[in-house]
């Protein structure tokens, strides 16, 4: 019914604390210290209280306290003797630090160089702040073929750094990767695959709705098949460009169950679409699956047409397909 605040002190470090005899044995990482970043406080209650935050400006090594709309400069001991709520590490590497710094010399030099090369700023970024920022990546912004891909060149810029020769050769000599990518343009093969896929999108839905148009003027059709809609909404997101993958085969389990006997029938409550035989067939064609799920109606003649409406039979074929 009630609850309390935790107001034990707790010690931590400002600098290297080594998190290497926690680490799992299959880690890969070389560097396990880390030094502290930023400092949540809370004071008051558990009920109620207000949070500041300690932060190093990490150009200066100064610590900073925020508390709303103030910021006030604080000397470290203020920190280490905080009443810590969340405390915020990250990975110290004296060597990240020089190659970045040698990194910072060479584009001083401003050296000429024949060859620019452009690098993902994704990876630049991991290089800028991580101390182990692993081998250089620019499929953030290639294709499988090498190019960029037609939806992201209009936003290339926003993807990449160009670097001079000299830069490139050591980020590279360093950390491996790649691949080097010295001119951008426009992947023709992408292109290609996405006016096919564009025109299979087209086919498939005009196909389908002329289709299902024919099938709405029959007055009495002589067969219905079932769709299930769970698949059905998958292919229509498909086919509208909604979702980039196909639908796999037709799965009406969904809307079917087995018989003792080990006949399949139709569900009741099941959600489910009904289409002609000829759509079933078009988009069975496509992409096969099933089960095959048909309605038919078969209208018994009775001896006085005249006098008598008739009497229609409805039963449910299914086949495994």
């Amino acid at each position: 019914m009630y609850s309390f605040k935790v107001s034990s002190h707790v010690s931590f470090p400002l600098e290297g604390l080594d998190l290497r005899p926690f680490l799992a044995k299959e880690c890969a990482s070389q560097v396990t210290t880390y030094d502290l970043l930023s400092v949540i406080c809370h004071h008051g209650t558990a009920g109620s209280g207000h949070y500041i935050a300690y932060c190093q400006n990490v150009i200066n090594g100064q610590w900073y306290e925020f508390d709303d709309q103030y910021v006030t400069e604080v000397h470290e001991t203020v920190v280490q003797s905080a009443e810590a709520y969340v405390l915020f590490y990250r990975k110290s590497s004296e060597e990240a630090m020089r190659e970045r710094q040698q990194v910072v010399s060479l584009a001083a030099m401003r050296e000429p160089s024949l060859l620019r090369f452009y690098v993902s700023r994704e990876w630049l970024n991991k290089f800028n702040t991580f101390a182990e920022p692993g081998p250089i990546t620019n499929h953030t912004f290639l294709c499988a073929h090498g190019g960029i891909p037609p939806h992201k060149y209009h936003y290339i810029d926003d993807l990449v750094v160009i670097l001079p020769q000299s830069i490139w050769e050591h980020l590279y000599g360093r950390f491996g990767g790649g691949p080097a990518v010295n001119h951008l343009y426009v992947c023709s093969i992408c292109q290609v695959e996405i006016e096919v896929l564009a025109k299979r999108r087209r086919v498939e839905i005009d196909t389908f709705i002329k289709l299902n148009k024919a099938f709405q003027a029959e007055e009495s059709p002589s067969v219905i098949y079932c769709i299930s809609m769970h698949w059905f909404r998958e292919w229509e997101a498909f086919v509208k460009g909604k979702d980039n993958e196909p639908p796999g085969p037709i799965d009406n389990s969904r809307i079917t169950q087995v018989k003792g006997s080990g006949h399949i029938q139709l569900k009741q409550g099941a959600d489910y679409g009904q289409i002609s035989e000829e759509t079933w067939t078009y988009l069975n064609t496509l992409y096969g699956g099933g089960p095959e799920i048909a309605i038919r109606q078969n209208v018994a003649q009775l001896p006085d047409p005249e006098s008598l409406h008739g009497e229609q039979k409805i039963e449910a074929e299914t086949r495994a397909v």
